[in-house]
């Protein structure tokens, strides 16, 4: 019971009424603090400032007695008087400035370690402020360096086909150009810039608008033979040349967790990518199951025969405006945008788009894989 009011008037903390210093051997057995001045005191009994001083003057009391013994018929009273006034004059003073001295000592280490913890509480501060004009610093530079990335590319992505359609109508004014030729030439133009357009405003609302996606099952073997079949009719597919196959699978292909729509896109960007990066060859789209966890996913492999990324270029493989070192001689009119919306989508789907290998001039493979639907999942619905 005595260790318990000892250690809850200790919290009370030094300085204060009642405190004891758990230090001292004195303070401890007598279970309070005998002097004031002891409520500003850690140290131990035996380097007490105040029971220095206190042998002190016991020594010069007990010399003071041994002189005057000494001297006891040489001295009158007076003078005995005199020597014991000065002694408890002595003594007077030397308690009210011990007190002071500790006291004065206490207050100053106090200041001490109050400036200190303010120094460090001003210092963390100025160091979380300096953190924060960094990082604010970097995603200034980051807007400033998004929006030079964005002004090139609109003023590429617009102006060229605004170019190509004021040149097929200037050609149709003179007549060098029959009007078929030339809608034909303005209508390619146009269809161009719709999709520039198209993207900047996917990219835009997918990096602003943090809307829920709602996945429903989705028969995504659909979606990919209609996109297979839209790209094969492409000009620059026939021009080329290119295979587009899909390979017949020993398994069914089960429907995915998505949305369709969106899905649709992020495919066709990616098919995209691999038409207009293959100049000749052969482009397959793979399924495979796989598991991870307690979860079933389908795997889609896009593989082409193309040019291949460089390694350097593969770090910014999915950020915005993001074109490698090589692709503007082979496709100068993409935007820097499709893999990046095809991330997205295939993100917001719950899913992954991976960079599963590229090696120049042999051609790379992109991988997206989405959550399967099972018996379970039919039993609960679509999810939200």
């Amino acid at each position: 019971m005595a260790n318990t009011d000892r250690q809850s008037v200790k919290k009370e903390g030094i300085g204060k009424d009642h405190y004891l210093n758990c230090n001292c051997w004195l303070v401890s057995n007598l279970r309070y603090p005998p002097y004031k001045r002891c409520q500003y005191c850690e140290l131990r009994f035996h380097k007490c400032l105040f029971l220095q001083y206190q042998i002190i003057t016991l020594i010069t009391v007990c010399f003071s007695f041994l002189l005057i013994s000494f001297f006891d018929h040489e001295m009158t009273p007076s003078v005995i008087f005199v020597i014991f006034i000065m002694i408890t004059i002595y003594a007077y003073f030397f308690n009210n400035s011990t007190e002071k001295i500790i006291r004065s000592h206490f207050l100053e280490k106090q200041a001490k370690n109050e400036l200190k913890e303010l120094s460090d509480k001003l210092e963390e501060k100025v160091q979380e402020q300096t953190k924060d004009i960094r990082m604010q610093n970097e995603h200034l530079e980051e807007l400033l360096n998004m929006k030079s990335e964005f002004l090139q590319t609109v003023n590429h992505q617009l102006n060229t086909p605004l170019s190509i359609m004021k040149s097929a109508f200037s050609m149709m004014e003179d007549k060098s150009l029959s009007p078929e030729q030339g809608i034909e030439i303005a209508s390619h133009g146009l269809q161009r810039m719709s999709s520039t357009i198209e993207d900047f405003w996917i990219a835009y609302e997918m990096e602003e608008k943090q809307t829920p996606v709602k996945l429903s099952e989705t028969d995504i073997k659909r979606i990919v033979k209609d996109m297979v079949r839209e790209k094969r009719k492409m000009e620059v597919t026939i021009k080329k040349g290119l295979k587009i196959r899909i390979p017949t699978v020993d398994f069914p292909i089960p429907n995915v967790f998505c949305d369709g729509k969106k899905m649709s896109h992020a495919i066709s960007n990616l098919l995209d990518n691999a038409v207009y990066y293959t100049l000749k060859g052969t482009i397959t789209v793979r399924f495979q199951k796989i598991r991870s966890g307690r979860k079933d996913y389908l795997k889609i492999l896009i593989e082409d025969t193309g040019e291949g990324i460089a390694e350097k270029d593969q770090k910014k493989l999915f950020q915005r405006f993001s074109r490698g070192s090589t692709t503007s001689s082979v496709n100068p009119n993409g935007s820097g945008l499709g893999l990046y919306i095809a991330k997205k989508i295939i993100e917001n789907s719950r899913g992954e788009l991976k960079l599963e290998r590229s090696e120049i001039g042999k051609g790379t493979t992109f991988s997206i894989s989405l959550e399967t639907v099972s018996s379970d999942d039919n039993a609960r619905g679509t999810r939200a």
